[in-house]
């Protein structure tokens, strides 16, 4: 009866953005309350039968409407115990919406938000270039710099309308930012969603906007030189529930990344966790070569980092992703002086970036997951205290000292 529930809601419930899975938790919940209505609706129709053959003619027909009257009366109370009951958390927001967010509610939710933000973005490294008091101009690099990342997929996402992005946030404390870089980004993809980029919990376009190295022209290169000696690099990685973050890019490219549906799903098309693909940047070579996964850097973003760490001295990279991105290529350069670490930041958590960067705001987030990139011999606090380890091996060692002394 479950299971039958389920396959008939779930692409009822898929087309309003629930995952099957979801779907399946939220019958499998409520299994109780649906078999108090299936009992009750069987009682129903017994009586409604009985009466014809026990009651006397006359009343027949009411005593059977009544008979299921009261079984829809049982529906409705059913359905209140499950709404204010195991499903409030999920309705409550559609229960007690009475049309309107109140500017009070509004305000006091954006200024947690911010808050949120400032004690929650992450220094990763710094090797003295922040604070920026000496320039309020910044040339700000990368692609995602014009469409950050805001929030997660399926449940965690949510409409991006109105969110304080990277250059606003710049530009609210006061920085300058190079306007014919960001104009540049602009007209190679305005928008995160054009020509693709969906992300969603049956099927994903991983793809990448990021101008190739040739759009990085050497007037606009000399003329950002002109404008500041500081660079922010931004990198941002979606990501959420529902789909895979592919560990094999070169096979998303290829269109064979969905070889793994059929084998472990036995070809079900509703068995979407590897439905994907991606667009490459260039003509002239893939971004991502075999067995390189979504959270490595692609060709045409190695390509960007280096024209800018080879030709600025100090800059800084914020990894706007909300899982850990493979970070080796900060110590191949000695300008790169700075990483910040900004997953989804909402509607105006943005707004901290800049803080940081002033020095207004000391960052004093930590990450729950652990970096590995730093190249040294030892293990080292850098200057906020955050550990980075040399390789897979110490961080190994390190973690089982650490279990075995509980």
């Amino acid at each position: 009866m479950l299971d039958f529930l389920i396959n008939v809601l779930t692409p009822i419930f898929e087309n309003m953005g629930v995952s099957p899975t979801d779907v399946q938790q939220y019958v499998h919940n409520l299994s109780g309350y649906i078999y108090a209505i299936l009992g009750t609706l069987i009682a129903a129709i017994v009586i409604a039968v009985a009466v014809q053959f026990f009651v006397k003619k006359g009343i027949r027909h009411i005593a059977a409407v009544s008979s299921i009257l009261a079984w829809v009366l049982i529906v409705v109370v059913i359905a209140n115990l499950i709404c204010f009951g195991p499903m409030y958390n999920n309705l409550a927001p559609i229960i007690n919406y009475d049309g309107a967010v109140s500017p009070e509610s509004a305000a006091a939710s954006e200024a947690v938000i911010e808050k949120v933000g400032d004690e929650g973005i992450t220094l990763m490294e710094n090797n003295g270039v922040l604070p920026l008091t000496d320039t309020n101009k910044i040339n700000v690099f990368g692609w995602a710099a014009t469409n950050p990342i805001y929030g997660g997929t399926g449940s965690g996402s949510s409409s991006n309308e109105g969110n304080i992005d990277i250059l606003t946030s710049l530009k609210n404390a006061g920085f300058e930012v190079n306007q014919e870089i960001i104009d540049m980004y602009v007209a190679y993809s305005p928008n995160r969603n054009l020509g693709g980029n969906v992300v969603s919990v049956n099927y994903t376009d991983w793809s990448l906007p990021e101008p190739p190295a040739d759009h990085y022209t050497e007037s606009l290169m000399n003329n950002a030189k002109d404008f500041s000696d500081v660079a922010v690099i931004v990198l941002g990685r979606s990501g959420g529930e529902g789909q895979d973050l592919p560990s094999d890019m070169g096979a998303v490219i290829k269109g064979t990344y969905n070889d793994p549906q059929q084998t472990l799903a036995n070809g079900n098309e509703g068995y979407t966790y590897f439905a994907c693909s991606y667009n490459n940047n260039s003509d002239a070579y893939d971004d991502f070569e075999d067995g390189q996964s979504y959270l490595e850097l692609s060709r045409t973003e190695r390509d960007m980092i280096d024209l800018v760490a080879t030709n600025f001295d100090k800059v800084i990279v914020v990894v706007n992703a909300n899982n850990p991105m493979e970070l080796g290529f900060v110590n191949d350069y000695d300008s790169i002086g700075a990483v910040l670490l900004a997953p989804g930041t909402g509607r105006t958590a943005m707004n901290a970036l800049s803080r940081i960067l002033k020095g207004t705001v000391n960052p004093s987030g930590r990450s729950i997951e652990t970096y590995v990139y730093d190249q040294k011999a030892t293990p080292a606090y850098n200057n906020y205290g955050n550990f980075t380890f040399d390789n897979v091996s110490d961080l190994q060692a390190q973690y089982t000292a650490a279990d075995r002394s509980h």
